[in-house]
């Protein structure tokens, strides 16, 4: 099964989400003297950015059965919920936004698999 335009769209706008949140969380742990330098915080949001780009990418791009997408779907809407809950707590809004962003992408994502379904 492969995806349909439509899902590529949303599937890859959560991977940019994700790898622009990845770079300012990145950003703002090594920055020194910042107020969220290497905190254990900063590094699990690093950690989950990352893998929420593996996940979206493939979504996007590998082929897989029907249960492990919606796996990969619920693993990535927790994600960028938990994520969006952290960086509101780190006082980070470009991760915030990027997470928003995201979100957005992955309703994209899900309407139009739905679609594909029902075609």
């Amino acid at each position: 099964m492969h995806p349909t335009r439509r899902t590529f769209g949303g599937a890859l706008l959560i991977a940019a989400a994700a790898a622009i949140g990845f770079i300012i969380c990145l950003v703002d742990y090594f920055t020194p003297h910042g107020p969220i330098a290497h905190s254990w915080g900063a590094l699990l949001v690093l950690v989950a950015t990352a893998l929420m780009l593996l996940a979206a990418l493939w979504a996007a791009f590998g082929g897989a059965a029907r249960w492990l997408l919606v796996v990969l779907d619920v693993l990535i809407i927790v994600d960028i919920l938990g994520t969006g809950f952290c960086a509101y707590l780190l006082e980070t809004p470009a991760l915030l936004i990027a997470m928003l962003v995201g979100f957005v992408g992955w309703i994209l994502h899900l309407a139009s698999d739905g679609l594909r379904s029902s075609a």
